[in-house]
């Protein structure tokens, strides 16, 4: 039946199906490895915490590494390839993982892995449309919902194999999904004409042997920052002084209205690491406090706390159709003063969703768990506060970068990403429970005492984000949305957005 269809249906479809499958693989991690790390390997609430917030950083910040060594050395095709192993193969690891060490080992291998096929597969799907295809934004909003079902396939299914058959098959599952990746993947550039943008054909051996080198290196590094956490801090503090020192290189060599842009894209990407550190506790501090105190089921149907990420991923595809609808009615002539807006709005979702968890918690100190209902509706909210954040910083950086720079700035802006999966591992110690807590009315003491920290510190966000939002529309009032004049003695003057 596939073979019925037009050639680049069927290039989507394989795209679709290589990043549904890993994104399946990297949710059965993702979503239940702070239940395995404080369940099955007993570790402490802050030694969690900090595990699963470095491996989600290390996660966002390598597909930089990833990209960089598909354009320099191997090739997107062969980059997604090798991608699918390691990931496949780093699944394997964690099912028969027999010590922390060798966890944090494979860990480091599923960041390599998803550095080098996650970038590359959303890179080969721009190259299949010509410049200004119509069909661009339907292609990415199809290979979107694709990515969606994988993280709710992830989110469900893991949950049951491993209440059935144990850790082992679960993890093993996800093996099986990086496979799928690869054998879908290969059978569309196999079958199919699937373009690139690096392609290489010569010196390849010495082009191996580079990325291979590179390659064990970040493994290496990624290691040491999962393994020791004053490498985790020195690490990723670097990496905000190198992220922030680019931008600022960028603006300061720029002139006239585009620096306006580019400053005004700095105060943006500071608004992301601030959503993004609220957003993965996710999979951190609210899986945990789930698990614990709140009631495991949902009309009469077991809903342990990986559902609630699934629930997250449905309200994404509601709450995107009809956002959708509503933006492209919407008509704004300033992109960063609207953007900023959005952000703004954003953070006020993500603060709604944290005040309904601090309400339920501080309404109900007493044995009883928890009704599941209002987390349902904090997940919904966070759905929502998602939609106004992250496509709209992606459609942003397009549009004020640069476009001598716009892939740069694309790069950080997924760098805060994982700066903010890096402070998520740091923001849960507001919540970590003490080993004497051993029922169920001292946790929620504690968890309550951690949700008020959160929630205030929300709201000195929020105050921040005002004041950048604010600055940001300043910076760009000044800009006149013009055309260039003739006479090059004139100041430069921007295209109207």
């Amino acid at each position: 039946m596939l073979n019925t269809l037009p050639t680049s249906t069927r290039i989507l479809a394989i795209f679709c199906g290589t990043e549904m499958w890993e994104r399946y693989g990297f949710y059965v991690v993702q979503a239940l490895l702070a239940l395995y790390l404080s369940f099955h390997l007993r570790l402490s609430d802050a030694e969690t915490y900090a595990l699963v917030g470095s491996f989600t950083a290390l996660t966002y910040i390598s597909p930089i590494i990833g990209g960089w060594i598909a354009d320099k050395f191997l090739g997107q095709k062969r980059a997604v390839m090798t991608g699918a192993i390691v990931l496949s193969s780093s699944y394997v690891v964690v099912s028969f993982a027999t010590s922390i060490n060798i966890l944090l080992l494979s860990l480091a291998l599923i960041a390599v892995g998803t550095g080098l096929l996650k970038p590359n597969i959303s890179a080969m799907l721009g190259r299949q449309y010509e410049y200004g295809d119509p069909k661009r934004n339907s292609g990415f909003t199809i290979f979107y919902l694709g990515i969606t079902v994988g993280i709710i396939l992830g989110t469900v299914l893991p949950i049951k194999l491993q209440n059935i058959f144990g850790w082992k098959v679960c993890f093993l599952s996800a093996a099986l999904g990086a496979a799928f990746a690869f054998l879908v993947f290969f059978y569309g550039i196999r079958k199919l004409d699937i373009k690139e943008y690096a392609h290489f054909t010569q010196r390849m051996l010495t082009n191996w042997c580079i990325a291979i080198g590179v390659l064990i290196l970040s493994f290496f590094l990624f290691y040491g920052v999962l393994l020791y956490p004053y490498v985790a801090d020195t690490f990723f503090l670097v990496v905000v002084l190198i992220a922030t020192g680019i931008v600022l290189r960028i603006a300061q060599k720029e002139q006239g209205c585009q620096r306006y842009k580019t400053l005004s894209l700095l105060l943006l990407f500071v608004i992301s690491v601030f959503f993004w550190a609220f957003y993965f506790e996710m999979f951190i501090v609210l899986t945990l406090f789930i698990t614990r105190v709140v009631e495991p089921v949902v009309l009469g149907i077991a809903f342990p706390a990986p559902y609630y990420v699934a629930v997250q991923s449905l309200g994404m595809i509601f709450f995107g159709l009809i956002l959708s609808k509503l933006w492209a009615k919407m008509k704004h002539k300033n992109v960063a003063h609207v953007t900023g807006v959005k952000f703004t709005f954003s953070i006020i979702c993500m603060l709604i969703a944290y005040s309904i968890i601090l309400l339920l918690v501080s309404s109900n100190q007493s044995a009883a768990l928890l009704s599941p209902w209002p987390i349902l509706g904090a997940y919904l909210m966070i759905s929502l506060a998602e939609l106004l954040l992250s496509p709209i910083g992606l459609s942003a950086v397009t549009q004020l970068a640069s476009q001598k720079v716009v892939s740069t700035m694309m790069g950080i802006f997924f760098v805060s990403l994982g700066i903010g999966g890096f402070l998520a591992g740091r923001l849960a110690e507001f919540a970590v429970i003490k080993d004497t807590a051993d029922s169920i009315v001292l946790m929620k003491m504690q968890y309550l005492s951690g949700f008020q920290n959160l929630v205030i510190i929300l709201v000195g966000v929020l105050f921040v984000t005002c004041i950048f939002a604010f600055t940001i529309t300043r910076l760009t009032k000044r800009v006149m949305w013009e055309q260039p004049v003739a006479d090059t003695k004139a100041p430069k003057m921007c295209h109207q957005e």
